[in-house]
């Protein structure tokens, strides 16, 4: 066996991965508009909300671990 036979199949595999990941994102963006357009909304009239905003107000006190049934 050849290693340049395996280098050859490695830099093809590589090269399928990257295209499905391009293809992907392709996909996401797309569906994404599709989204967008159905909705009448863009992304520059929605307002931001930082990850703070999706937290709750207020957390709830920990509750102690129930115990194990014996």
């Amino acid at each position: 066996m050849y290693l340049s036979e395996d280098y050859v199949s490695l830099e093809l595999a590589r090269f399928a991965e990257q295209q499905m990941l391009r293809d992907l994102e392709r996909r996401r963006v797309i569906a994404e508009r599709i989204a967008d357009g159905a909705d009448g909304v863009t992304d520059a009239a929605r307002s931001r909300r930082g990850i703070r905003a999706l937290l709750p107000r207020r957390l709830r006190p920990l509750q102690p671990p129930r115990p194990a049934l014996p």
